[in-house]
């Protein structure tokens, strides 16, 4: 453990939101300092930023968390002293319709990462949810840093919901840099009539987990006002790609997914794409083009549709309508799905 707590060392970063368990009326606003300072933040509904907030211990990991927001609403802040200003939006409480985006596996290959940023920040949305694998080294401050300043275009004024990778080992870093709601390593968070659900595959699949997994979902199933049910997870369950499926996983969830009516599955490892058709209810996407070095996949039986290629998906909601767009850094959508309930 000393090694790598010898490599990973304290960076400027610039800031990035995360959900608390209330998106409407609350943010977590992150950030990180190579020296130990102060956590002052400046906020408000105009550039004037009268509302301040400061946590009086010094810290390298920053993470304050503003409520009492109006839902739906503009704000402006920025990290005192002499931060940039950024603004976001909180979660209006029942959208008609929304965006969000579905990236993961950014590791690796920063040109390519950046590229796929880029595109993304062509389009409106909401929130952005990462499969995992955000860096190539947990351990690395440099890949930490790449990541932010990529991802910071976007991050520091949209909704970020990461989850943990087996590349964020040994986890100690990916801890102290995001503050996320429940438990941190696995959470669950709703926007509007959607619950995103986030495992970690990383760790033990049964015992705890996977009772806070029943627990979460039948919550969820059981809500009329939730139309939608998404789970986020690194390893996939069902997967053509090099890695393949991981059966462990399938095996201790894919079951309880279709039990409690999840509609789509996320996740990562695989650098690729992958849609499956409807496996008991169920459909899986691999979205793992965020920047890793591509992998090849094939096709099984249960494919919709695979391909090579660096990614990131589109997901609209409106209201019992979804339609998702797979789409390569130049605009191209390769791949595309309509569920209607």
């Amino acid at each position: 453990v000393s090694i790598d707590r010898r490599q990973f060392y304290p960076f400027d970063s610039p800031p990035y939101l995360t959900p608390t368990s209330s998106v409407s009326t609350s943010v977590v606003i992150n950030w990180n300092t190579k020296e130990q300072k102060l956590s002052f933040v400046a906020f408000g509904p105009d550039l004037s930023l009268k509302d301040t907030i400061i946590i009086n211990k010094k810290t390298n990991f920053h993470h304050i968390i503003i409520n009492n927001l109006e839902p739906g609403s503009e704000y402006y802040y920025k990290i005192l002293p002499d931060g940039e200003i950024y603004k976001f939006k909180t979660f209006p409480l029942f959208p008609d319709s929304f965006n969000f985006i579905i990236i993961g596996d950014t590791r690796t290959d920063s040109v390519s990462h950046q590229a796929v940023v880029d595109r993304i920040s062509h389009y409106d949305f909401e929130f952005i949810i990462h499969t995992g694998d955000l860096v190539t080294k947990g351990y690395n401050t440099d890949d930490w840093r790449a990541f932010f300043n990529i991802e910071s275009k976007i991050i520091s004024q949209k909704l970020f919901l990461p989850t943990l990778g087996n590349h964020e080992r040994p986890f100690w870093q990916y801890d102290s840099l995001f503050a996320l709601p429940g438990y941190e390593d696995f959470y669950s968070v709703r926007l509007g009539n959607v619950a995103v659900v986030c495992l970690n595959t990383e760790m033990d699949l049964s015992g705890y987990q996977r009772k806070w997994l029943i627990n979460e979902l039948k919550f969820y199933s059981t809500d009329t006002t939730i139309h939608w049910i998404f789970a986020n997870l690194h390893r996939p369950p069902y997967s053509s790609g090099s890695h393949g499926s991981d059966m462990k996983v399938r095996k201790a969830w894919c079951p309880i997914f279709e039990e409690y009516g999840v509609d789509i599955v996320f996740s990562g490892h695989d650098h690729s794409y992958e849609r499956t058709k409807k496996i008991n209810g169920v459909i899986y996407i691999v979205s793992a083009g965020g920047g890793a070095p591509l992998y090849n996949v094939g096709k099984k039986e249960w494919t919709a549709h695979s391909e090579k290629t660096h990614h990131f998906c589109l997901v609209k909601i409106k209201q019992k309508e979804l339609v998702l767009k797979a789409i390569k850094p130049d605009g191209t959508v390769f791949d595309s799905l309509m569920i209607r309930k």
